[in-house]
């Protein structure tokens, strides 16, 4: 018997109304000419134009007349409505989400959960935070990256986590996770010497590159009450009734350095969020489970420093 696999021929057309979206998506409060988004997609005038009046003309843009720009349209809002219709947690999440930007004065990020990424899903902006957030994609689950998913899974997922990391790095990611149970919150410390690409690189090779180049210390054992620090994330899980985290809450664009109180206690109020949202979706789900941690996967020295083959976020 001869099996037959299925090839899926990509579809450039199809990606670069993607990408267009993507470009409007990551910064919705700008509008832009079609020479910039052109020159964003790296596609030709002719090209670029056809796609702008097609999804103008559907809804999906506007374009203002006067500057001759566009934006996204009113008719992605029920698309976004439906889509969130169907994931619950974001439902819950949203209005916990605002409080927490409001209160902390940071942007306020949603990530659904995969088996190896989290992708972006909602965001709440707020005016007194710095740079943009990271925008429309996928993160791959490499250490420093999806610890809050490593610690609050199963021991399996610690364990597949823990064996992408570095060689010579993974206890000391095993102890980070250990730290991340106790507090209930993940803190990511910013790596001050690196400056992200502006070639126009996608957001998982950026992570891909950072997960090499990051060392395992940008998941900080402890920190001094009084001492200052770069903080790039403060990340927590909601988990539904199943026990599965499906949903990643991460604080980030934090307008300047926060002590380690004031870390832990927006690491605190984060926490106490995503639990709250975790108990509303449980019951919603006819669960009456809280988040609890996992028990602290027995640690393999044997197979730690030693990536699968074939694994890829």
């Amino acid at each position: 018997m001869c099996n037959h696999r299925t090839v899926v021929r990509p579809s450039p057309q199809t990606e670069r109304v993607v990408a267009l979206v993507d470009v409007l998506a990551a910064r919705p409060n700008e509008a832009l000419t079609l020479a910039e988004v052109t020159r964003r997609l790296g596609v030709n005038k002719s090209t670029c134009f056809s796609m702008l009046q097609a999804l103008t003309e559907v809804g999906w843009l506007l374009r203002d007349p006067f500057h001759k720009t566009y934006r996204l349209g009113p008719a992605l809002v029920a698309v976004g409505q439906a889509a969130s219709s169907g994931f619950p947690a974001l439902e819950f999440a949203r209005p916990a989400m605002i409080e927490l930007s409001r209160g902390v004065g940071s942007h306020c990020i949603a990530l659904a959960v995969a088996p190896e990424h989290v992708t972006v899903v909602d965001q709440v902006r707020d005016v007194r935070a710095v740079g943009a957030p990271i925008g429309h994609g996928y993160i791959p689950l490499r250490p420093p990256f999806g610890a809050a998913v490593a610690a609050w899974s199963g021991p399996e997922v610690a364990q597949r986590w823990l064996r992408l990391a570095p060689a010579g790095t993974a206890e000391r990611y095993a102890r980070a996770l250990e730290v991340v149970r106790r507090k209930g919150y993940v803190v990511e410390l910013a790596e001050p010497s690196w400056t992200p690409p502006t070639d126009g690189t996608s957001l998982p090779e950026v992570v891909e590159q950072l997960a090499l180049l990051l060392p395992p210390d940008v998941l900080p054992l402890e920190l001094e009450a009084t001492r200052p620090y770069s903080v790039s994330a403060i990340n927590a899980a909601v988990v539904d009734a199943e026990g599965s985290v499906v949903l990643i809450v991460s604080l980030m664009g934090f307008p300047g350095t926060l002590t380690g109180a004031d870390v832990e206690a927006a690491g605190d109020r984060l926490s106490a969020a995503t639990s709250a949202v975790t108990v509303a979706l449980a019951g919603h789900q006819g669960g009456i489970q809280e988040r609890t941690p996992q028990p602290d996967p027995p640690y393999d020295h044997a197979q730690a420093d030693v990536s699968p083959e074939g694994v890829a976020p």
